[in-house]
């Protein structure tokens, strides 16, 4: 602030007093004001406090002298830090520490010397901006010290939800885990996943609405984070997120949730990714144990089909003999008939054998198969 731009408030009782201090600020550039008395004074502050860069006032003046004035505006917030310096003829230690006592800034003793009062003007308002500037840096420093707390609180909110769901096991566990690290944020949200077997989606308040999940599906062609009203939604490949209540009034704390929730939703990936491995392994070995026990019992029944075979086929020879001794056969008829019984016997054998063939082989299909399980479980 330059002088030009500065308002000086002028307080004495003697009009020469009055006229003389005006006259040297003005010629200076300074603006003033006047005021005969402390009260006339405080009442020219209360109109317009931040009219007012400086305070000069004369100590001995009747009613409210000046200690009594300093204390009233060192009283009311609004000019608090308005500089004030004080004029008197006394100049003792007393009087300077009943000044300081006041609130005062400095002391300009009677007879003024123009020089001397204008370079104690220029220093009180030179102060007064370096002040304001270490003051408005300290509330920055203050607001980012506070954003870094803020913001090493929610990474170890992150870093729970990080450790705990190595312990979700299911979809629905993962999510209770959410839950509890988005409510410790204040938020409210639901979990949409993109699974073997369908979407689904799990709500932090119970089951999601249809119109919910359809509003959800449709955003999950848009972008990574999709706004809308006071709502986000945070589309992965696997999942989305929605969260229902960003703080949209509060700038700051928006975006730092953004990044916060960008953070949180790689943990939630990396583990419904887990999810969605295992929950493929479980349905592959599903498949497997399917198939392996129906060539088991494949197995099974062709070993008793074989078994009956063959029985069927020795209790026909033996009948065959039985027959062919009643029935008064030539032996040339009777070698025809056995002839024929002992081929089919052969040939019977023979489909016997590549039973056996085909039965090894499902015995290393399921010996394959156990190993495969071995493979999954590990």
């Amino acid at each position: 602030m330059n002088s030009i731009q500065a308002t000086v408030l002028v307080v004495d009782d003697e009009p020469l007093q009055l006229e003389l201090h005006t006259a040297f600020l003005e010629a200076a550039g300074y603006q003033t004001l006047r005021a005969t008395n402390g009260q006339q004074a405080l009442t020219l502050l209360q109109k317009d406090p931040a009219a007012i860069d400086v305070i000069l006032s004369d100590v001995a003046m009747p009613e409210m002298d000046g200690y009594a004035f300093c204390e009233q505006v060192r009283a009311h917030e609004e000019t608090k830090n308005t500089p004030f310096i004080f004029v008197s003829a006394l100049t003792n230690l007393e009087e300077k520490l009943k000044g300081y006592d006041a609130g005062g800034n400095d002391y300009v003793t009677k007879p003024i010397e123009a020089e001397e009062m204008l370079e104690k003007i220029k220093h009180v308002i030179d102060c007064r901006e370096k002040l304001a500037s270490q003051e408005q840096q300290l509330a920055e420093s203050f607001n980012a010290a506070m954003q870094a707390m803020t913001y090493s609180s929610d990474l170890g909110q992150i870093l729970e939800f990080y450790k705990n769901s190595l312990n979700a096991h299911s979809f629905e566990e993962l999510a209770g885990y959410l839950f509890q690290t988005m409510a410790a944020y204040g938020l409210r949200c639901t979990l949409h996943i993109e699974t073997l077997n369908g979407p689904i989606d799990i709500g932090d308040s119970g089951p999601v609405p249809p119109l919910e999940k359809n509003v959800i599906e449709l955003a999950r062609q848009k972008t990574r984070f999709y706004d809308f009203g006071v709502r986000t939604i945070i589309n992965y490949e696997d999942f989305s997120l929605l969260v229902k209540n960003m703080p949209v009034d509060d700038a700051e704390r928006y975006g730092t949730f953004k990044d916060t929730l960008g953070t949180l939703c790689n943990a939630i990936e990396a583990r419904v990714k887990v999810l969605l491995s295992d929950d493929a392994n479980r349905q592959k070995a599903q498949v497997l144990e399917t198939v392996r026990q129906a060539l088991g019992k494949i197995g099974d029944s062709f070993g008793n089909i074989q078994k009956a075979n063959l029985q069927a086929i020795e209790g026909m020879v033996d009948d065959l003999d039985n027959a062919i001794m009643n029935l008064g056969l030539t032996d040339n008829q009777e070698n025809q008939i056995r002839d024929i019984a002992v081929k089919c016997y052969e040939q019977v054998d023979k489909i016997f054998d590549e039973g056996l063939t085909l039965n090894n082989e499902v015995e290393i299909l399921d010996k394959r198969l156990t190993e495969i399980f071995a493979d999954i479980d590990q």
